[in-house]
């Protein structure tokens, strides 16, 4: 028994990428409404850190609370300054350097070459994005 195959062409591929794209964002928006509605159910309050567990099918689900916090780095050393608490910067915070990489770019070659070996770079996950032409809406 000889199979056929059959390519798909790159047309036929975006095509089934922009009707899973539109079914997954369908999908995160039920699911986010469905949680929002189980949250209102059992009065959850997600001003308040902590989980809530909800036996379910011989298991549980688990409903978790968290709180972002963001942190003023520059404000933090004005306070922990002004207040003489400068040596309790590295044991209440983390302090994560981050490449500014239009000012690496810019930076003479013999001063980016020191700091290369603290630096490590690979690929991340290619994004796809999707624009429609004005009129066509999906």
């Amino acid at each position: 028994m000889t199979l056929k195959r059959t390519t798909p062409t790159l047309y036929n591929l975006l095509v089934e990428w922009r009707v899973a794209k539109q079914l997954e964002q369908e999908a995160v928006h039920r699911r986010r409404e469905i949680e929002d509605q189980i949250k209102t159910f059992i009065g959850f309050d997600e001003s308040r850190e902590g989980n809530v567990a909800l036996p379910f099918d011989g298991g549980r689900v688990i409903v978790t609370a968290r709180l972002d916090r963001k942190v003023d780095g520059t404000l933090v050393r004005q306070l922990a300054r002004a207040h003489n608490l400068d040596e309790y910067l590295h044991e209440l915070f983390r302090w994560k350097a981050e490449l500014e990489l239009r000012a690496w770019k810019k930076a003479p070659e013999h001063i980016t070459q020191v700091f290369a070996p603290a630096i490590t770079t690979k690929p991340g996950r290619a994004t796809f994005s999707l624009e429609l032409e004005k009129g066509d809406e999906q």
